[in-house]
């Protein structure tokens, strides 16, 4: 018989801590027009995203009497990824549909403008262009959100799971 806990209440309270995280960054980005390239920002959305992973992980361990299995990491980790990467990613259409439409402009306009000083032809640049207007569309931003959150999900929980496995000895 399992006595595991549940791993659901432990997805979305995480999941949703994380989309709430990943939604205000977005929302502050764009209110004081910060560049989304910016490092500093990468790098903390990096050490958050880790760290609430971890912390999902370490809860389950911890209501299952300190025991942990690689499986269970990963079902933990990518359970509240999907979560998060789901609530994201709704958010991120909403808000390249609607909230901030133009920033899909500004970035092909910029593309456009880079291409130019590479030195780049007219048919190449109209080329290109075409190729990268199947990727700049709400509905793309918003897939890849949730593809980046499962799969780094799944990068992160398989390393956190491997660093905190403990068996249960009564498992064998």
């Amino acid at each position: 018989m399992d006595n595991s806990p549940s791993i659901k209440p432990i997805a979305y309270t995480y999941g949703l801590l994380l989309a709430a995280y990943s939604i205000l960054v977005l929302v502050l980005i764009y209110a004081f027009n910060i560049s989304q390239d910016n490092w500093v920002i990468g790098v903390v959305n990096i050490v958050v995203s880790i760290t609430v992973l971890v912390l999902a992980i370490n809860n389950y361990k911890s209501k299952n009497n300190n025991y942990l299995s690689i499986k269970e990491a990963l079902k933990v980790g990518l359970a509240t990824a999907a979560v998060s990467g789901l609530v994201a990613a709704i958010y991120a259409y909403i808000h390249y549909s609607f909230v901030y439409p133009e920033f899909i402009e500004i970035v092909k306009e910029t593309s456009y403008q880079n291409m130019s000083d590479q030195g780049m032809s007219d048919k190449q640049i109209s080329d290109a262009m075409a190729m990268t207007d199947f990727t700049m569309k709400p509905w793309f931003f918003a897939t890849m959100t949730l593809v980046s959150s499962l799969f780094f999900g799944l990068l992160i929980s398989l390393i956190a799971g491997a660093i905190m496995k403990k068996q249960d000895p009564a498992l064998g």
